[in-house]
């Protein structure tokens, strides 16, 4: 059996903890006139540092604790704590009723999730220092861990929104994924399943540290009242919570077609590439439903942009990548619209070309880019063997 012995890291980490500890009980004690949900907040975080005190006391008493002795008392803080329970129940109900989210998670309070993403951060502190390997804590904690990570809604309301508050996260996900799917090989449902492997973090988006960037912050696409047609609507930047709201446009555009071939969906995770990094932004009627989107990659490298396959200077392109729009909103001008605002990326941005690709058959987007100045360059089998138009628009066309 494993064992760990006292070294000058558990010191550190005995005072590092102590320390913050403190510092957090003269916060609370400040902030306890300024409502009640603070002040437990604060405190819920403080419970789960002593549980990091825990760990390095008993190292630091004892010259011979096994690695499965300790994880064990991590273990029995788990499942001692309501708070950690609480978030727990809610996801395993939230995998097996995925319809029902919004009911599911109506009662968890963001201090509740916050204080389950801190238990991990401290088993992240433990794996960091080699004081346990991924190895040691997946027993335990795998099944946990993942259900937290790969829950759509807690990536979209609470992880992706201040992505970059959770390095260490996402450090731990990488070597932990990276662990389970070497056990697992190349089937995902193998001998150390991953729940919800359908909306796990990639290897690109891992690789190339998206999580660093929030969300694409600049004034290109500002919120503003519309009116097309005689209608009102809102027009503004999508964000990482609306994706449920993306997905279900998408999903109600292509089944409503002709020929779903007309359009090629784009995955969850290129939505959520293109929320962190590019302009991706929708139209909402007065009660808040999303009828309408678009997506616009920025001038950066990488296939998605198109000038990778045309030869064209990537720092200087852009790519008007997709518009889907609910078959129950049609008629209203949306195309041309999100094709106007392009425009305006481009402009801003600095660049002086934009790119798009048409199947042959959608006469209705073809009309919309020609209306607009765009040409058709080349005609290319993409997508895994869909027919395609390149479109290409240069500055000062119009």
């Amino acid at each position: 059996m494993k064992q760990i012995r006292y070294d000058k890291r558990v010191s550190i980490l005995l005072v590092f903890s102590s320390l913050i500890l403190c510092l957090i009980c003269l916060m609370a004690v400040m902030w306890f006139k300024t409502g009640e949900e603070a002040s437990v907040g604060i405190f819920s975080l403080a419970v789960t540092l002593i549980g990091t005190m825990f760990i390095a006391i008993e190292l630091k008493n004892s010259q011979n604790v096994t690695c499965s002795d300790m994880l064990i008392d991590l273990n029995n803080y788990f499942h001692d704590s309501d708070r950690l329970m609480k978030v727990y129940e809610a996801l395993e109900e939230n995998a097996v009723r995925p319809d029902d989210t919004k009911a599911i998670w109506r009662d968890v309070k963001g201090v509740e999730v916050a204080q389950y993403c801190t238990f991990f951060e401290n088993l992240y502190l433990l794996y960091r220092h080699h004081i346990a390997e991924i190895e040691d804590l997946d027993d335990l904690f795998g099944y946990r861990f993942f259900l937290f990570m790969n829950n759509a809604y807690i990536q979209e309301n609470y992880i992706l929104p201040t992505s970059s508050s959770y390095v260490q996260i996402f450090e731990l996900y990488t070597a932990w994924i990276a662990y389970r799917e070497k056990i697992n090989g190349s089937t995902p449902g193998g001998e150390r399943r991953i729940p919800g492997y359908n909306n796990r973090f990639s290897d690109r988006y891992l690789r190339d540290k998206l999580y660093m960037h929030e969300i694409c912050t600049d004034d290109m696409l500002p919120e503003r009242d519309i009116s097309l047609k005689g209608r009102n609507f809102k027009f503004r930047r999508l964000k990482f919570e609306d994706m449920a709201s993306i997905m279900h446009v998408q999903e109600r555009a292509v089944a409503s077609l002709p020929d779903t071939d007309m359009f090629f969906a784009l995955s969850r995770e290129e939505l959520l590439e293109s929320i962190h990094l590019d302009r991706l932004a929708g139209i909402f009627t007065d009660d808040g439903r999303l009828v309408a989107f678009a997506v616009i990659v920025g001038p950066r490298g990488g296939d998605r942009n198109l000038a990778a396959e045309t030869g064209a200077d990537p720092l200087h392109t852009i790519t008007f990548d997709a518009v889907a729009v609910d078959p129950d909103w049609r008629g209203y001008g949306f195309h041309r619209f999100f094709i106007d605002r392009a425009f305006e990326s481009m402009d801003r941005s600095g660049a002086s070309k934009m790119l798009a690709t048409v199947s042959p058959d959608n006469r209705h987007s073809l009309d919309n880019f020609a209306a607009k100045g765009f040409k058709i360059i080349d005609t290319r089998i993409k997508y895994g063997g869909l027919k395609r138009h390149i479109l290409e628009y240069e500055a000062g066309r119009r």
